[in-house]
């Protein structure tokens, strides 16, 4: 085919300023040194209204107007959201209008003439000594996973440590002869937390079935249905474990986040 009969396109690039005002503000996050979760809530959070809003038509930054955030959080609303993820795309989207505003890219904020949406007040009841009593007894101790459940549910009594920051937990960062860990929490803060001696002495006869162990391998591992051992445990594989051990138990709900909460009464107590 001879040149003369193509039909040469020129392909122009036409920036999109919505997307690059998000791309600018993400810059600004990471510079900050924002966690890898926090970038990831902003990059979902901000994606989703940022796509909305080219479906209502609006091209730039100053075009945003109330109606727009209050129909899009009303949109996930529709969604069957579950309120604190309405929650935290309202949080995201303020906090990048905020930081808009502050750059001088917008003259004022929209957000603040938007309200919040509302949370349920939702108050988790702590475990009772019999709820903690039935959960242990369901650990079947004589297999490494159940020497590891029943060692899970010590030590997340014992220190009311986040699902993240447990799952992340490597051997080195428990002092077997103290009892304590350091752990790295949100926002990459640092603290230590205790193990009694009850939950150091399970832990220890779990971690006899893991054989040698280096400072760097993770402390809680995860196992098959056939109690094979395939990685280390996951947030999610946390979760599951607590709540096939509470269904067990006749213990539910049985959540990591129901045991921080049981930690901090019992604390005060």
């Amino acid at each position: 085919m001879s040149t003369d009969n193509l039909t040469l396109r020129k392909i122009v690039y036409k920036p999109n300023p919505l997307r690059m005002a998000l791309d600018a503000f993400l810059l600004s996050r990471r510079a900050m040194r924002c966690t890898p979760k926090t970038l990831e809530a902003y990059s979902y959070a901000l994606g989703g209204f940022c796509a909305f809003l080219e479906g209502q038509g609006v091209q730039d930054v100053h075009e945003i107007a109330p109606r727009h955030i209050r129909a899009f959080l009303v949109c996930l609303q529709e969604r069957g959201l579950k309120d604190t993820t309405v929650h935290l795309h309202a949080r995201c989207i303020k906090t990048w209008l905020r930081w808009l505003c502050q750059e001088g890219d917008i003259p004022t904020n929209p957000m603040e003439r938007v309200a919040m949406p509302r949370l349920e007040k939702r108050i988790p009841p702590p475990f009772s000594p019999d709820d903690v009593r039935k959960l242990l007894e369901a650990c079947d101790r004589r297999t490494p996973k159940g020497l590891r459940d029943y060692a899970v549910v010590l030590a997340l009594l014992d220190t009311g440590m986040r699902a993240a920051e447990f799952c992340a937990l490597r051997f080195g960062d428990v002092n077997m002869r103290t009892g304590m860990i350091t752990v790295i929490g949100k926002g990459r803060k640092m603290r230590c937390v205790r193990l009694g001696a009850k939950a150091r002495s399970s832990l220890l006869r779990y971690l006899a079935t893991r054989g040698e162990m280096t400072p760097d391998m993770p402390l809680w591992a995860s196992y098959d249905v056939d109690g094979n051992p395939q990685g280390a445990l996951t947030k999610r594989g946390l979760q599951t474990l607590l709540h096939r051990l509470g269904r067990k138990a006749g213990v539910m709900p049985c959540s990591p986040h129901r045991f921080r909460r049981t930690f901090a009464l019992w604390c005060l107590r």
